[in-house]
């Protein structure tokens, strides 16, 4: 678990040695590295100044590129109501399995993605990335059969021309504005650049370590708590899977026409918003409250289901629709449990990456529970995501009772024992997992 020492108290050699092919920084954290110490007031007080600056400059860069690929995940979902499945003969499992190969495709390049962002400079890599993705966009549109759609899914996903012409110009802003490291910061003035740098040097927990250690890798994959966010992810997934895929034709069923479906979809993106921005609120606001932000989320999803599964009238199914969509602010809550919880580099990797193949594992089964035979109403479906909201509030419940409990077990044995507290003073500094440092707290 991190913790904060005063740059004076830190010994020169106690920062961690710069990669000699590293170009980030090698200039800015040597001038920096001169300034640590000479008043360490003025410094944090700066290093709060360029956070907000660079939150400032990098927030919206990054808001606008989640925004268009959102849409672009979601195209296919739109175009389902204007006549791509007729067009195209996605007769019986067709429709799914173009849903599906986005995923597919998400999980076979992750790995080639994690190594080229190692490599290259992250803000062109970012750039060409968006770039690429904007030509398979437009390229979508030329598409006439089915094999040809599920190849151009597996590379991204369905979208009308104008969307990938927007994404198009977009990475040309991403070009001009996103930098690949502090120091080639537009944004930055060169005092800023070198404060930046100097917030890396100082909030250095040593855990980082380029060697795989496999003992992690043992802990991590029977590690309860990783196991049971892992469990709640796919839970998660699952719905997330059917819902971006199925929702404009379930609201179609409902008896609304294509211009009205695409209008009622305004505001469950609305709710949505409300319930990520709250949620995340709340979370930082209060702590001790993750756990039951995350069950009451899939509790109001559940009753989305019910509703739209089970609701009397029009109105009452459109609205847990709607509300359908809570769960999708969980996901954040999810990832940062994993950042709060697992500590070991090798450790933290692997749980990430276990989160990561629930995220699209759920999303790759979530289309083929909804049943072409069921259509519109899908009944299984969302019977099946009823269960699935079902599961996730209970593994959100045990989740909580499981690390309040070795909280507890910690506490209590280093107040009976003194010197496990001190002989684990270190080690949140270190290449250690939680479970070997006692003095580790988790979050729940």
């Amino acid at each position: 678990m991190p913790i904060t020492m005063s740059s004076d108290k830190r010994d020169k050699t106690d920062f961690p040695v710069q990669d000699p092919d590293s170009k980030m920084g090698k200039t800015l954290s040597l001038q920096g590295s001169m300034q640590i110490g000479e008043a360490n007031v003025d410094s944090s007080h700066r290093g709060r100044k360029v956070l907000k600056r660079i939150d400032l400059c990098l927030m919206p860069l990054l808001l606008v590129s989640y925004t268009l690929q959102f849409l672009d995940k979601q195209s296919l979902n739109f175009a389902s109501i204007m006549g791509i499945i007729d067009d195209l003969d996605l007769v019986g499992s067709r429709y799914s399995w173009c849903s599906s190969a986005f995923y597919f495709g998400y999980l076979s390049f992750s790995y080639p993605a994690s190594f080229l962002m190692v490599r290259l400079p992250l803000g062109k890599y970012l750039t060409a990335s968006s770039f690429a993705w904007a030509i398979i966009l437009c390229c979508h549109a030329t598409v006439q059969t089915f094999p040809g759609l599920l190849v151009a899914r597996f590379f991204l996903g369905w979208l009308f021309i104008i969307f990938g012409l927007i994404t198009l110009v977009w990475a040309i802003v991403l070009a001009i504005f996103l930098p690949d490291t502090p120091e080639n910061a537009r944004f930055l003035t060169e005092q800023q650049r070198i404060d930046a740098v100097d917030r890396i040097r100082v909030n250095q927990t040593g855990m980082k370590n380029n060697n795989f250690k496999w003992e992690q890798v043992r802990e991590v994959i029977k590690d309860p708590n990783v196991l049971l966010l892992m469990l709640f992810q796919l839970t998660f997934s699952i719905p997330n899977g059917a819902h971006t895929t199925f929702s404009s034709l379930v609201m179609a069923g409902f008896g609304f026409n294509r211009l009205q479906v695409y209008l009622l979809n305004m505001p469950m993106g609305a709710i949505l918003a409300f319930f990520a921005l709250g949620s995340t609120y709340l979370c930082s606001r209060y702590s001790g409250y993750r756990t039951i932000i995350g069950a009451c989320l899939s509790l109001i999803s559940l009753t989305g289901s019910l509703l739209v599964r089970y609701g009397p009238n029009q109105g009452s199914q459109l609205f847990g629709l709607w509300v359908f969509v809570a769960f999708a602010a969980g996901f954040p809550i999810s990832l940062s449990m994993v950042a709060s919880n697992v500590a070991g580099f090798t450790k933290k990797s692997v749980a990430s990456a276990m989160m990561f193949m629930a995220y699209t594992a759920g999303n790759i089964i979530g289309p083929f529970l909804f049943f072409p035979s069921e259509a519109p109403g899908y009944s299984s479906g969302f019977l099946a995501t009823t269960i699935c909201f079902g599961v996730s509030t209970l593994t959100m419940l045990v989740l909580r009772f499981t690390l309040i409990r070795e909280n507890k077990r910690r506490d209590e044995l280093q107040q009976t024992d003194a010197s496990a507290h001190d002989e684990n003073g270190h080690l949140e500094i270190s290449d250690v997992t939680d479970r070997k440092n006692l003095n580790f707290r988790y979050v729940y």
